[in-house]
């Protein structure tokens, strides 16, 4: 038997400004003020993204900056990555132990 799940067209293919900005505040507790969207530092936030053919991760964001077409995560090591919406696959978010060495803000 078949097993009843919506079809792949009844999901988003990408990821889109107005999703991200919710995802980051409704599910990591995220502050947004305009256009910049905190993450506090008791949430381990991670980032997917598709590059190329392969993924990237992007741990410990500690905050995101939305523009119309892209998006700047900025990480507690203080390294920035600009994404495109499109390319951004999943968010995860945990709580941070406040163990890692050198990733406190």
């Amino acid at each position: 038997p078949a097993m009843d799940r919506p079809t792949r067209g009844a999901y988003a293919l990408f990821m889109t400004h107005k999703a991200l900005a919710e995802i980051l505040t409704k599910y990591g507790d995220g502050r947004q003020t305009g256009a910049r969207v905190d993450i506090p530092p008791s949430v381990d936030a991670t980032l997917f993204v598709a590059f190329a053919e392969e993924g990237l991760v992007i741990d410990r964001v500690r905050s995101i900056e939305l523009d119309s077409e892209f998006a700047v995560a900025s990480t507690a090591r203080g390294d920035r990555y600009v994404l495109l919406f499109e390319d951004v696959r999943a968010v995860r978010f945990g709580h941070s132990g406040g163990t890692g060495a050198g990733y406190e803000r």
